[in-house]
């Protein structure tokens, strides 16, 4: 009689539930708690077999989540992953805009032009300036500190 035994690595589910995926929030423009994705929790193991059948683990080489959604893979820890709300967004895309050189009021006109109204676009950029103004000497427009060139004039901006 012959007795045929091994191992074998295996996947096996251990949990599900709903997260924050950061591909499918980034994608969608998802903030808070708006719409969270189905996840599966995955354990991979190395299984003891018997005539090819695993019998039991005794070896966990690791976890890992994978969305429903999208089939993107992840650590466990972006079951920790809270997306950014709103005004964490719009502070983000005034900072890169301001950096990029885009003087103050230009960035307050996009925002305006992106349904926001005069006193939130104007309370928004207040937020992220914070009073670091430089302004051009050639045609008076208002840049963040830091800003070495008009992207307007080309001209000098002396801090």
């Amino acid at each position: 009689m012959f007795i045929i035994f091994g191992t074998k690595g295996r996947e096996v589910t251990e949990n599900t539930g709903q997260f924050n995926c950061p591909n499918c929030c980034s994608q969608q423009n998802i903030t808070g708690d708006q719409k969270q994705q189905q996840y599966t929790q995955i354990k991979v193991a190395k299984y003891f077999t018997l005539f090819f059948i695993p019998i039991f683990d005794y070896e966990t080489l690791g976890r890992y989540i994978k969305c429903q959604h999208c089939n993107s893979d992840y650590n466990e820890k972006v079951l920790e992953y809270i997306p950014p709300t709103f005004e964490q967004q719009v502070a983000s895309y005034i900072e890169q805009e301001l950096k990029g050189g885009t003087p103050i009021t230009m960035v307050v006109n996009k925002l305006k032009s992106q349904g926001l109204d005069n006193d939130q676009a104007t309370s928004a950029v207040d937020n992220v300036v914070g009073g670091n103004i430089v302004t051009c000497h050639n045609c008076n427009m208002d840049f963040l500190k830091g800003i070495e060139k008009c992207s307007l004039c080309e001209g000098r901006i002396g801090n």
